[in-house]
């Protein structure tokens, strides 16, 4: 009786101290533990990406992934979801069209957000003219259009995350409409600390209402390089689980098949392109990778169990 007069004293006292665990405990893992997401860009934006990804979902060891939603292919991915209840699938804030021949304007309509769309009415090639050109009503506009979208193909998002990088190297209005977002929705919304030192702690006063700290913070991300892919993918996915740290780990890999559909989306591009796409594909279905886990003692980890963490 006397140890819990005490307990409950403490707790009185120090409020904070039943939050004090770390995001790995709050996982059900020591405090020190790797815990990664392989997460699988871009399904939706053709036939062999979404196949590609889900097909690595199932018999290799990615275990999340993000819709485009205005490209030809995002019904599918709907499709393909009825056979994994449960799936770890998030929106992959689109605001731009980095393709050649392969074409797509904004969810929302070139009406409603004119200032996402070119000449042609498709979204624009690169981050820096969305920024030249979108305001941040458009954006956020834009997003909730991608969202609703994503939930009438019976898609209900485990997190949010951003094509290219838009909308964390646009406006940072952006950013904001994209928490602001995510905290209605109550799931995550991929940043890490990079995003929180340069763009959201110099804007506080217009970050005003939003719980950053209620978002979690990936602790370190990896994404192959062009020169990565030249060195070889296999070495730098291996050198990469070899140098995983404690907290929360994220590889970005890019998944296809190294076919006709895929080759021709990705023309003209020396990157990213369909060999590149193969070369994730074949490492993260490998057995390779899987005793590579094993050997670090990762913890594999989805964006669904990393939401359930958090607290609004």
């Amino acid at each position: 009786m006397k140890n819990l007069r005490y307990y409950l004293l403490l707790m009185a006292f120090l409020p904070g101290l039943a939050f004090s665990q770390n995001l790995a405990e709050k996982l059900g893992y020591p405090s020190d533990a790797k815990v990664l997401i392989i997460h699988g860009d871009d399904v939706g934006v053709s036939h062999s990406q979404t196949k590609a990804t889900f097909d690595a979902m199932k018999i290799g060891i990615v275990n999340s992934t993000s819709m485009m939603v205005p490209t030809g292919w995002s019904a599918e991915v709907g499709e393909m979801a009825k056979e994994m209840p449960g799936a770890d699938i998030g929106i992959h804030i689109t605001l731009t069209n980095e393709w050649l021949n392969f074409n797509w304007g904004p969810e929302a309509g070139r009406t409603a957000v004119p200032g996402l769309a070119n000449e042609k009415g498709h979204m624009y090639s690169n981050c820096a003219e969305v920024s030249a050109n979108a305001s941040p009503q458009e954006v956020e506009m834009e997003i909730r259009a991608q969202i609703k979208t994503a939930n009438q193909m019976g898609i209900v998002p485990t997190h949010l995350d951003s094509h290219m990088g838009c909308v964390f190297y646009g406006r940072p209005e952006y950013l904001k409409s994209y928490l602001t977002i995510a905290q209605e929705l109550k799931i995550p919304a991929m940043i890490n600390q990079q995003i929180v030192d340069n763009i959201i702690n110099p804007n506080s006063a217009l970050f005003e209402g939003i719980n950053v700290d209620h978002f979690p913070v990936i602790d370190q991300l990896f994404m192959a390089e062009p020169e990565d892919y030249e060195s070889g993918m296999e070495e730098y996915y291996t050198n990469s689980i070899n140098n995983l740290s404690s907290g929360l780990n994220l590889i970005l890999i890019h998944l296809a098949f190294d076919n006709e559909e895929m080759n021709a989306v990705t023309q003209g591009h020396d990157t990213y392109h369909a060999p590149w796409r193969q070369a994730d594909y074949n490492f993260f279905t490998s057995e390779k990778a899987r005793e590579l886990l094993k050997k670090n003692n990762v913890k594999l980890v989805t964006w669904r169990e990393v939401g359930k963490t958090m607290q609004f």
